[in-house]
């Protein structure tokens, strides 16, 4: 079973994410300030192609990242959601996010964190859910601890380094 490709919550509205959400993409990723938490900038080659996995996860698994817009400006926000991810040998349910760094604190993360929480114990019926960052991204971090994840180790991601992995159970 899939999730929503539309969610709404009370300030945000997110929309599966695509190809053509490239030019929204590109300044989040393309931030210096945003790579310093994702392991570096990119550019817009390297924005495509993960416009295209996104897009490519959504058709495998039927849920996927979202492309996330203030309900009262239209403005582009954000990109999160949920993903099937390997990390520490593991399969796992992920659910990341990344906000403009104009607004960052302003709690969007956690807003949209919280609707993807509820997708993946609602209707993806999962029975846990993990998210990790780099370790000094203590503000990540922060917006994990307040949704309730807890802390459960350290490890190497990909070619990214250690991580921090905090996990969630669906109580």
């Amino acid at each position: 079973m899939g999730g929503p490709e539309v969610i709404v919550t009370e300030r945000l509205r997110g929309e599966r994410i695509g190809p053509h959400h490239v030019d929204v993409l590109l300044p989040i990723f393309s931030d210096p300030r945003v790579g310093a938490t994702m392991g570096g900038v990119a550019d817009r080659a390297s924005v495509e192609s993960l416009a295209q996995i996104m897009d490519a996860h959504w058709e495998e698994h039927g849920f996927g990242y979202m492309m996330w817009f203030e309900r009262s400006t239209g403005e582009p926000v954000a990109r999160g959601g949920l993903a099937r991810t390997v990390f520490d040998g593991k399969p796992e349910l992920e659910v990341g996010w990344t906000t403009t760094p104009e607004r960052w604190g302003e709690g969007f993360a956690s807003e949209l964190g919280q609707a993807c929480v509820s997708i993946a114990f609602g209707p993806l019926g999962s029975a846990d859910l993990v998210a990790f960052t780099l370790p000094h991204n203590g503000a990540s971090r922060r917006v994990m601890e307040k949704l309730g994840f807890v802390y459960e180790k350290t490890a190497p991601y990909k070619v990214y380094g250690d991580h921090v992995l905090y996990r969630l159970m669906n109580t």
